[in-house]
């Protein structure tokens, strides 16, 4: 449920989010956040946990429909539909539904990750995902040049096309000030830390627990079983093992004793030695 709530509460990681002039934006702007008190902690456990699979998009993809569908309660029209021409598929739209105002939106959705490296850069960018073959300009490019067009053929009555991109930018760790920041990357974006497999002894402050966070659940980790988590040797040790083995990078979460409470204080990345080369 919390992940939920960081699904649509969260700030958005771009900064203009609709293709064209749009109708009445004033009303999708104005969307309100939720709260746990809107939720059924039952019928969403069950909707959820009837999805498959670990791929961090598509669970993400689910928690915007199950907002769509049982909190707004717009009316579906579409949700992953194929745009084919003959017997070819040229793509997908993600969503198609009347807003409140009767209005019909497509809406795109992702989730993304980007790691900003100053010493390497992929196709011009240094905004480059977990896995280094995306990146944030070459995403960005492909929603607003391909993916929100696709309605145009079948749903010409379409008044709003928008991008709901949540996720962070993290850093190397230690960086001081911001770099220029890409066309549409939000200003007020979440934001985070990455450090290389050698660096984990940065990981290694006192009154401090980590663990490692599983996909598909990379979006809140505000809460969380002391059970599951790690002093920084034993956390150190798994990274060492992971890394001895395994290429990817790890996505992990700090936490710290604040007011007799366990509570997150940041969230980051342990990368290979070779990435984004690897």
């Amino acid at each position: 449920m919390n992940d939920l709530i960081w699904a649509v509460n969260s700030p958005s990681l771009l900064c203009d989010v609709f293709l064209g002039s749009g109708s009445d934006r004033e009303a999708i702007e104005s969307l309100r956040p939720i709260e746990a008190s809107q939720i059924s902690r039952a019928h969403f456990g069950d909707f959820i946990h009837s999805s498959d699979g670990r791929r961090v998009g598509r669970y993400f993809e689910q928690l915007v429909l199950y907002w769509l569908q049982y909190i707004r309660k717009t009316e579906l029209v579409a949700h992953g539909w194929q745009v084919r021409e003959g017997k070819q598929t040229l793509g997908e739209i993600d969503f198609l539904f009347r807003d409140e105002q009767r209005l019909l939106n497509h809406w795109e959705v992702a989730i993304k990750f980007y790691l900003y490296d100053p010493d390497h850069s992929k196709n011009g960018s240094h905004h480059l995902g977990p896995n280094a073959t995306d990146n944030f300009e070459k995403k960005t490019k492909r929603m607003f040049e391909h993916q929100l067009l696709q309605s145009q053929r079948d749903f010409p009555d379409v008044a709003i096309r928008r991008a709901f991109v949540k996720g962070c930018i993290f850093y190397p760790m230690g960086m001081k000030g911001r770099p220029v920041a890409p066309a549409k990357l939000a200003e007020s974006h979440l934001t985070g830390w990455w450090i290389r497999a050698s660096e984990l002894n940065r990981l290694n402050q006192a009154n401090c627990l980590y663990r490692v966070r599983e996909k598909p659940h990379w979006l809140d980790d505000s809460r969380v079983s002391p059970e599951a988590l790690q002093t920084p040797e034993e956390f150190s040790k798994q990274l060492k093992q992971h890394f001895d083995t395994e290429g990817y990078p790890v996505y992990v979460s700090q936490f710290r004793f604040t007011h007799n409470e366990i509570q997150e204080s940041s969230c980051g990345f342990v990368v290979p030695e070779a990435w984004p080369n690897n």
